[in-house]
């Protein structure tokens, strides 16, 4: 593959990733939707992923202002989303433990309160970040690493985000799950890597299918630790005791093992990328 059209491919990402955050951000402003957020929140670390490969490619930070804003936008919404993803959970099982009941009332109302929130925040016009993301787009264009980037370094700098995901693993500790959301973290930047060089590479798409298999594993996991946390902060704001809770929280920690086992059954499918990647190296 000619170093342009590897240049064109990459700037027909970003081309793509910017027009998916317009679209997701004009969507969240008019519904505040769960999925709507979700899918902003995701446009938005497809881009900061982007960055970071342009980075690598360039061998230096890009635009840092820029990642700081669109880290910064994530975070606004880390806290909505979390109740937003709970309150589906307790819908879910409140027939099976009507003692939730409270606890939902109390994640709506923190629901109203994140949205009041954030709908302050996204009526300044500093939130809206698209022309930040079109000057990045013809700032990057003229640059001469752009131009002359191959697959194998491409390849390479793949290849040392996989080994950032293998080291994460190998730190993971047994009911330390915050190492499990840090390998998470690194899971969804390989993936999102793999999604950018997918048709430069050749990339088979199920193998990036099975990446976001493990990475919706790990969200998992972190998705009923938080449970747990925001069912202690509810009983701390209440002056309740958390053993009234006790049946539901044993449920929630055996469904958080059996993700822990599943995630241990699944990091074998790494194994097919080191192979990958030596045909490139």
């Amino acid at each position: 593959m000619e170093e342009l059209e590897i240049k064109k491919l990459l700037l027909n990402r970003l081309d793509s990733l910017r027009q998916t955050y317009v679209n997701n951000l004009d969507y969240v402003i008019k519904s505040f939707d769960d999925e709507a957020i979700h899918d902003l929140r995701v446009s938005i670390r497809r881009i900061l992923s982007f960055m970071y490969l342009i980075d690598q490619i360039c061998n230096e930070t890009i635009y840092e202002e820029l990642q700081k804003q669109l880290k910064t936008k994530i975070k606004k919404f880390n806290k909505l989303r979390d109740v937003q993803v709970q309150i589906t959970t307790i819908i879910n099982y409140i027939k099976k433990f009507p003692i939730l009941a409270d606890f939902l009332v109390f994640l709506k109302k923190n629901e109203k309160k994140q949205i009041k929130k954030l709908k302050s925040a996204l009526l300044c016009q500093e939130f809206d970040l698209r022309g930040d993301i079109f000057f990045y787009r013809n700032h990057i264009s003229q640059k001469e690493c752009i131009s002359k980037t191959s697959i194998n370094y491409l390849a390479n700098i793949a290849l040392n985000s996989l080994i950032e995901v293998e080291t994460s693993i190998k730190e993971i500790q047994p009911s330390n799950f915050s190492s499990y959301h840090k390998t998470r973290l690194k899971v969804k930047k390989f993936r999102y890597i793999m999604e950018t060089i997918e048709s430069i590479l050749s990339i088979p798409r199920d193998k990036i299918k099975e990446i976001q298999t493990i990475q919706t594993i790990l969200g998992e996991i972190q998705d009923l630790t938080v449970l747990i946390h925001l069912i202690e902060t509810f009983c701390s704001e209440e002056g309740l005791e958390i053993s009234k809770f006790s049946n539901f929280v044993e449920f929630v920690q055996h469904k958080r093992q059996e993700k822990e086992e599943d995630f241990w059954e699944n990091i074998s499918k790494f194994d097919f990328w080191m192979n990958f990647f030596k045909n490139y190296l």
